[in-house]
């Protein structure tokens, strides 16, 4: 993430917290209506070629796999996986459990501090529920992991409150590296199947929106999520 910390500081006083969709209700109109406007941009993503290494991943339009990872990058960041921890993240998975296993898909959205602030970008959202619904039609023995850095967690929280059940039955993990809305727990996935890396010193875990540099330090802990996932597919 690129933001300073200046920038977070003068305009956590412009705005105040906003609250969440509740997560135990069934998708509404609205979110159908982003669902549905989400899907075209979902199913443009026919890349054939696999995740190796860099910013963007679109894998989900080639063959299926064992485990579908779709990931939602932090603000600011480059391509649709950004370079802090998505990249780190997928070549872990690669590495433990074979790339040819392995389909990366990235979340295209605007990444903006202003969605940061919003409580996480909504068509950010719509689109990942869209890639989740694509990827569990498309291939119904592939295991769905679900991942987000940063506002990146926050689309994670969003978007999986926009799935029907049938659809989160089929998310085998979700893992969540430095989240702004850390603790809050996901209707429709047991908790068990959540695991939340939040650094000591890590504001923006604590609803604080300064980035220190603890929030920057998640590729870190690529090895210890990419085992979670392994243990849970």
């Amino acid at each position: 993430m690129k933001v300073s910390t200046l920038i977070y500081g003068l305009l956590a006083t412009m705005v105040s917290a906003m609250p969440t969709p509740a997560e135990d209700a069934e998708p509404t109109i609205e979110g159908i209506e982003l669902l549905q406007q989400a899907q075209v941009q979902a199913s443009s993503n026919d890349v054939a070629k696999r995740y190796t290494s860099g910013d963007t991943a679109n894998d989900l339009g080639g063959a299926c796999r064992a485990i579908t990872v779709i990931f939602a990058r932090g603000t600011t960041e480059s391509g649709n996986v950004g370079s802090i921890v998505g990249p780190p993240f997928l070549q872990a998975l690669n590495s433990r459990l074979g790339a040819n296993n392995i389909a990366a898909q990235g979340v295209n959205y605007p990444a903006t501090v202003a969605g940061y602030l919003a409580g996480g970008d909504r068509g950010g959202a719509a689109t990942l529920a869209s890639l989740t619904n694509q990827a569990a039609s498309k291939c119904p023995n592939t295991k769905i992991v679900l991942s987000g850095y940063s506002q990146g967690a926050q689309v994670v929280h969003l978007g999986a409150a926009l799935l029907f059940q049938s659809v989160a039955n089929r998310v085998a993990a979700v893992v969540l590296f430095g989240d702004p809305d850390n603790g809050q727990p996901f209707a429709r996935i047991p908790a068990n199947k959540v695991d939340t890396f939040c650094a000591a010193g890590d504001l923006i875990c604590a609803g604080q929106p300064v980035v220190l540099p603890p929030h920057l330090s998640y590729g870190a802990n690529a090895g210890q999520a990419a085992a979670f996932v392994d243990a849970r597919t």
